[in-house]
């Protein structure tokens, strides 16, 4: 079988002799700090077949410089990153990896969720400085998951992975969606109701966030969403970084307003050192892994050479296109 040349656009990943198949010939292709690819790797494109990328742009400046270039290939399910209109002006697909890793970000989310409502993170921190007499007090503001309402917004893929979970520890579940219909036999079998954000934002004891990022949804969580949350309820975010305005968030986390937070994707990453976030004790924070595990990462590997395989080595039809193609 002949041989796919693939660039992989990757700054934190593992070697590429950990990641390569038999059947691939690999190079790494890095953007610098300010969004542009060297000459020296653009040199490098000139027969390749592929990119797979982590969260690295493919915008004119390297798709001119990869003229064979047959397919888009996005580890993960954002894309964001992506030229969408230039790469399909090319007639190239643009594919993520839909689903590929919704267990992972509900199993994430229903343990943010639980973290939460046990005050684990501060139980830890009390026990750990053999501080037993204020770690056995958080009990007092600790509670069970049972009966609590949950409201997700986004039921695809992920939203609807963390609603079976949820289930499963009798919450009550409400969810909001631009589709009427999405996994709507799902959410009747669990006693999912469908309802408007504004009353999700009011009635839910906790948010939970999952969609993707585009013009409708950036910055959907901001200082009027925050606003119309009840009192003391929690928000959860495991989508993409720029959903949540950070500031607001952090405000209504001062305030009181909610009682809690915990988030796994920011608009800046890494982190910045002063995200307002960073400094408060009632925010659970975990560097974008959500959707990270050593199963998970294989499947993602897996699932990208093997689309990668499907279009350059067979000629067939890309899976999960997304631009339109």
């Amino acid at each position: 079988m002949n041989t796919v040349k693939i660039a992989y656009l990757l700054r934190v990943r593992p070697d590429l002799e950990d990641i390569t198949p038999d059947d691939v010939e690999g190079i790494r292709i890095q953007v610098g700090d300010d969004g542009l690819y060297t000459d020296e790797d653009l040199a490098k494109l000139a027969d390749i077949d592929a990119f797979i990328i982590g969260m690295e742009p493919v915008n004119e400046q390297i798709l001119a410089a990869a003229p064979k270039l047959k397919i888009v290939q996005r580890l993960g399910v954002g894309y964001e990153t992506l030229d969408l209109k230039a790469i399909a002006s090319r007639n190239i697909p643009a594919c993520n990896l839909e689903g590929v890793n919704k267990e992972a970000v509900a199993e994430h989310s229903m343990a943010f969720m639980l973290s939460l409502a046990k005050r684990l993170n501060e139980a830890q921190s009390y026990t750990k400085s053999a501080d037993w007499l204020s770690a056995r007090k958080l009990t007092g503001s600790a509670f069970e998951l049972k009966g609590k309402s949950l409201g997700i917004v986004g039921f695809g893929n992920t939203g609807s992975s963390l609603a079976k979970r949820a289930h499963a520890f009798e919450m009550n579940l409400m969810y909001n969606d631009l589709h009427d219909d999405i996994n709507a036999e799902l959410a009747q079998r669990l006693g999912a109701r469908k309802v408007d954000k504004e009353t999700l934002y009011r009635e839910a004891d906790f948010i939970n966030i999952s969609v993707d990022l585009n013009d409708q949804s950036r910055n959907m969580i901001n200082a009027e969403a925050l606003g119309m949350m009840r009192p003391g309820s929690m928000l959860i975010c495991c989508a993409r970084g720029g959903v949540v305005d950070e500031q607001a968030l952090a405000d209504a986390l001062i305030n009181k307003r909610l009682a809690a937070a915990a988030i796994d994707v920011f608009e800046v990453e890494p982190i910045l050192p002063d995200n307002p976030l960073l400094a408060l004790d009632n925010c659970l924070l975990t560097s974008h892994v959500a959707g990270v595990a050593s199963d998970t990462t294989a499947r993602i590997w897996e699932w990208a050479h093997e689309n990668v395989r499907a279009v350059v080595q067979r000629g067939e039809r890309a899976q999960w296109i997304r631009n339109g193609l």
